[in-house]
């Protein structure tokens, strides 16, 4: 397992509290952190599951960072390109982020590539329902 990965979700959360936020980063990047979490529409499409492992493949909704933790606080690992699929193993929450009009607070730990280094995205940049369509039992 990857040293950035998260095991629970209280872990994730008390990572997040850790940091600080970059209110910079996210007025660069468009985005606000939003006080509370939103219903993200289900009619996106669901992850596809690869095969013999736990790893799901997700698709970018539009061109992001991914994090080296859950939240816009932690460094840069490279940039998910819009329409472009990646490995991921699992979900958690942590800080809400407002983008493409819904907000939330669950981020997707992806695997990277050869261009960007594994790291965590919040799922209202992803493809899917309010998980990118992970399972619930997919949690880190």
């Amino acid at each position: 397992m990857p040293t950035s990965r998260l095991t629970t979700r209280a872990a994730v959360a008390g990572a997040a509290l850790a940091g600080t936020a970059l209110a910079g980063t996210a007025l660069v990047l468009g985005l606000l952190t939003a006080p509370a979490a939103s219903a993200v529409p289900a009619a996106r499409a669901e992850a596809t599951r690869t095969a013999a492992s736990d790893t799901y493949t997700v698709t970018a909704r539009t061109t992001t960072y991914v994090y080296a933790g859950p939240s816009l606080s932690y460094p840069r690992r490279g940039s998910l390109r819009v329409g472009q699929s990646y490995r991921a193993d699992c979900w958690g929450m942590s800080d809400v982020v407002a983008g493409n009009g819904q907000s939330s607070g669950v981020w997707i730990h992806v695997l990277g590539d050869q261009d960007v280094g594994p790291g965590f995205v919040n799922v209202v940049f992803l493809q899917g329902d309010d998980h990118a369509g992970l399972p619930a039992s997919a949690g880190c």
